[in-house]
């Protein structure tokens, strides 16, 4: 059977959670957040993920590769309860919202940027203005989804991933 290319693009972001959540406790391995490209970055992060467990180290992700991370994030985890917070996937907060969901949003984005250097702070107002926007654009970028601004579902599922990998 052959892979689309959308299938493809879901597996590598599946294989680069599950490392990222082995990068988090194991500092052996470079955290690089998890994204549907398999950017040069992942490359590092595989290739000592390969030496630091005794693999071949090439880089790739080849089956006995594969299974070794699936087997490793198992061993090093209980398996994470999703945040399931998030009011339906017809709500969509944007600048100019305000309200306990927009307060939400910003704590979670504000506790995200303590641990990534690559994601501005957020002070959790309740008001959704300019710096949440940018904020959230910031993270959109980072997850490879379109640079919005707007909290979306998607948007919010990677930053729940964010903070689900920050409490454990």
């Amino acid at each position: 059977m052959l892979y689309t290319e959308a299938q493809m693009q879901e597996h590598v972001e599946e294989i680069l959670g599950l490392l990222y959540q082995i990068a988090l406790r194991d500092s052996r391995i470079p955290a690089v957040l998890p994204q549907r490209e398999f950017s040069e970055e992942a490359g590092l992060a595989v290739r000592a993920y390969q030496e630091a467990y005794g693999l071949p180290v090439t880089g790739e992700i080849d089956g006995s590769t594969w299974e070794s991370i699936v087997d490793t994030y198992r061993k090093l985890t209980d398996a994470a309860v999703p945040l399931r917070v998030f009011p339906g996937s017809s709500v969509r907060l944007q600048r100019g919202d305000s309200g306990s969901q927009v307060q939400l949003l910003q704590s979670l984005l504000d506790l995200a940027a303590q641990r990534f250097a690559n994601l501005p702070p957020v002070k959790p107002t309740g008001e959704y203005d300019a710096a949440t926007e940018a904020a959230v654009r910031r993270l959109q970028e980072a997850a490879g989804l379109p640079e919005t601004g707007v909290l979306d579902r998607r948007t919010w599922n990677r930053l729940a991933a964010l903070f689900n990998s920050l409490t454990v």
